[in-house]
């Protein structure tokens, strides 16, 4: 039997907030709505508050259904380790970012010393280990295996690698916490993802549920948290296999510590001239970037785009000086908003860049070679050109009007006559009303037609 409401509630870094829904006719209906600032010392009083404002009765999971996922701890912490950087080390990408986790270190071949003590020093809640086919390269693994089982780390390590040694590498770990899981690439060219993400997503489980109160909350819901950009890809998955219209899309969520991009499209489409370098990569990608964002990460966009940022103030007539201020005060108080229209353009131009530089770092290249029987292109990388509506989600792009921000997703890098990003080119753009997505995903596993009806319907579409 179906409840007369639905709860949905995510517990982000810098806000909790939560909808109550009513499924009507194949579709949710908001009934109301909430948010407060997140109690980080104590997660479960933020989402207390949040189910107290949602409606009378709200008061226990016998009232109605609490969904629920987190990003508290910003996502799990990966680094990535190996054999090449364009086979295995690509797919261990692709299977942390769709768990929901966030990459802060990519390794290659054999583990240098200074490696093993940059390691250390990292302190990453995850160790994906990967490397060689079933039966193929074994040396290198488990020799990184013996270097890990001797270094301090406290990490999780995932081993996802050749099943042949697989109980080798497993006993140069002795000690460490450890398992291993199915191959991420059990032969050339096979990509099997699952059944790591299924791993890292019970590794979330268990670190964040542990801490911070949410063992509280988990025994009153009788749920388990999603990680919330796993619940994410989990309902952009959806809309796109069910919702019409709706096969090729990107969706881009930025938030004041990340920003995350989403795209749902075919990967390589090809023609006689092009050739694709390295993995044909999936029908759904997500990537995070850890130094995009508008307030907790305010301090690393300006340096890492600041060429760009740049650009755009002498455009505006706009003081370098006066932006780099307004940038130590945002990462210093990330919960404070502009005041003022300069302060208002210094957020918009922000977005601006996070968005563009989100798109390029998501998309593959195409590259013109010549060679003496002639030239052929060569692409690297997801070709995102067949994308035909792109959403802008977060809580800036949530209530943006201006199309503009989002549609920087389309704008080129530097120019170069033989190489290209393969970017979206002329999309239509949307913002995710009231910020919904996150919540209408902590419904998608169970009503998931439902979800991605609300989702797609509840669009603003944006102009200019």
């Amino acid at each position: 039997m179906t409840p007369s409401a639905l709860a949905s509630i995510d517990i982000g870094s810098t806000y909790t907030k939560g909808a109550l829904f009513a499924l009507e006719a194949g579709a949710f209906r908001l009934l109301s709505r909430a948010e407060t600032p997140t109690t980080a010392d104590n997660l479960a009083v933020g989402f207390g508050r949040v189910r107290e404002k949602l409606g009378p009765g709200g008061r226990g999971p016998e009232d109605f259904p609490v969904y629920l996922s987190s990003s508290a701890r910003g996502g799990l912490k990966i680094a990535a380790l190996g054999l090449t950087a364009d086979l295995t080390l690509s797919i261990a990408r692709m299977a942390a970012y769709s768990a929901g986790g966030k990459i802060v270190r990519t390794y290659s071949y054999e583990l240098a010393a200074d490696e093993i003590a940059g390691l250390e020093a990292l302190q990453p809640d995850i160790i994906l280990f990967t490397g060689g086919t079933d039966g193929g390269n074994s040396a290198v693994v488990l020799r990184n295996a013996e270097l890990l089982g001797r270094s301090s780390t406290a990490a999780f390590i995932l081993y996802a690698g050749n099943a042949k040694v697989r109980d080798r590498v497993l006993a140069l770990l002795d000690g460490k916490a450890a398992a291993a899981t199915d191959n991420v690439m059990p032969e050339v060219g096979t990509i099997q993802i699952e059944p790591a993400r299924e791993v890292i997503r019970k590794i979330f489980l268990k670190r964040i549920v542990d801490g911070k109160g949410l063992s509280t909350v988990v025994r009153e819901t009788g749920r388990d948290p999603w990680p919330t950009p796993l619940a994410v890809f989990e309902l952009v998955r959806r809309i796109g296999a069910s919702q019409p219209g709706w096969s090729d899309f990107g969706l881009v969520d930025m938030g004041g510590a990340t920003t995350d991009f989403y795209s749902h499209t075919e990967a390589f489409t090809g023609g006689d001239s092009v050739l694709l370098r390295g993995l044909h990569e999936p029908l759904l990608k997500r990537t995070v970037e850890g130094d995009l964002g508008l307030r907790v990460s305010a301090a690393a966009l300006w340096e890492s785009e600041r060429a760009y940022l740049t650009s755009r103030l002498a455009a505006a007539g706009r003081s370098i000086e006066d932006f780099d201020a307004y940038i130590h005060r945002v990462s210093a108080q990330p919960e404070s908003r502009p005041e003022g229209g300069a302060e208002r353009a210094y957020d918009e131009m922000m977005a601006a860049a996070c968005v563009r530089a989100a798109a390029l770092r998501h998309a593959g290249t195409l590259s013109r070679v010549y060679t003496p029987q002639g030239g052929f292109h060569v692409q690297r990388g997801k070709d995102l050109r067949r994308i035909t509506r792109l959403i802008g989600t977060g809580g800036y792009l949530s209530r943006t009007e201006n199309a503009a921000i989002l549609l920087e997703a389309c704008a080129p890098g530097q120019a170069d006559a033989d190489s290209q990003p393969l970017l979206p080119v002329s999309p239509a753009a949307y913002a995710d009303e009231g910020y919904l997505f996150p919540l209408l995903a902590n419904l998608a596993g169970d009503y998931p037609d439902a979800a991605a009806r609300t989702a797609v319907g509840g669009l603003r579409v944006l102009k200019g």
